[in-house]
């Protein structure tokens, strides 16, 4: 049995101009202890999913259908006292620029503790300390160090604090928003590495969301491409890398920089931002796509299975054409 089971999701916000439509009918499962990445450019509903997931919506969004399957219950009919017990405790956020959160004036181990105590208030004091000193051990930041204030810690040390409070309470899903946003290169290899090793030693779920496919990539054995609130392609890494189907997920992949394709890198000519409007129809992809065909533009597009685990919501014969491009 899946971990996750999210079927037809919709979640909308309203604006002046009507019902915004932030993510479309996206479906997927997640299994327990397996890494699962997003990676799209921003606006396309990456985030907006994890703030659902965590039921921290803004008071302008709503989910407009669909629901989220999570250990025998619905998330979308949850109570905000029922997302209490579950915020935190089963599910857990690494949020976006989370380094900037911390409690500038509390030591770092009383923010980490508070964590702990929000969910588990009968904890006993040594059973306490000895729960913080194992989570300062496992993001390896010195015991030493515990008692600093976060303007004492370096960047990297506040994200790894941030992911100590994440795993605080053992929660089976983890959510990473853009965790290494800001961070040097260097450090960013460091804390990519230390959430896989966490996440595979904890065996959790973990939801990695990211603008950059390569990053997804080296964490992540699945993934989802999303463009305009959609879900457009999803396959294993492998699948997705060696073989991308969606005209989207080709430009992607063809306009990422690295010193072996410096010759061959194909800068996007994205025209227009997708139509999210609740009236909006046909293919969101088709304004940029060189592939585009009438029927794209007058239909609906469908998913075309590639494999057991790899499909690609497109024209079939988009794909087919795309393919032997």
């Amino acid at each position: 049995m899946a971990l996750l089971s999210i079927k037809n999701l919709s979640i909308g916000y309203q604006t002046k101009e009507g019902i915004l439509k932030a993510v479309d009918d996206i479906s997927f499962e997640l299994e327990k202890g397996r890494p699962l990445g997003f990676v799209g450019e921003s606006g396309c509903g990456k985030t907006t999913i994890g703030m659902t997931l965590m039921g921290l919506l803004p008071d302008n969004a709503q989910i407009l259908g669909g629901s989220i399957g999570f250990l025998n219950k619905d998330l979308t009919q949850l109570t905000e006292d029922q997302w209490r017990k579950v915020r935190g405790k089963e599910i857990a956020m690494i949020f976006q620029a989370a380094m900037n959160a911390l409690n500038p004036v509390m030591r770092v181990d009383e923010q980490v503790i508070e964590a702990i105590v929000t969910h588990q208030s009968d904890i006993s004091p040594n059973d306490l300390d000895k729960r913080v000193r194992e989570l300062f051990d496992l993001v390896e930041i010195p015991r030493a160090r515990m008692k600093d204030f976060p303007h004492e810690y370096s960047g990297g040390m506040k994200q790894r604090v941030i992911i100590a409070m994440a795993l605080a309470c053992n929660p089976q899903l983890i959510i990473a928003d853009e965790p290494t946003t800001a961070l040097d290169v260097i450090v960013q290899d460091q804390i990519l590495k230390e959430i896989k090793i966490i996440q595979q030693a904890m065996n959790t779920g973990l939801i990695f969301i990211s603008h950059d496919i390569a990053v997804v990539a080296s964490v992540c054995e699945d993934i989802c491409v999303m463009y305009g609130g959609q879900i457009v392609e999803m396959g294993t890494c492998e699948e997705v890398f060696s073989s991308p189907r969606h005209p989207y997920t080709k430009t992607l992949l063809g306009s990422y920089l690295s010193l072996d394709n410096q010759a061959s890198v194909i800068i996007p000519d994205m025209r227009e931002a997708p139509d999210l409007t609740l009236k909006s129809g046909g293919c969101r992809f088709a304004v940029n796509c060189k592939s585009c065909s009438s029927d794209c533009k007058a239909g609906i597009p469908h998913w075309v299975s590639l494999s057991k685990t790899h499909r690609a919501l497109c024209c079939e014969e988009t794909i087919t054409r795309k393919a032997n491009e």
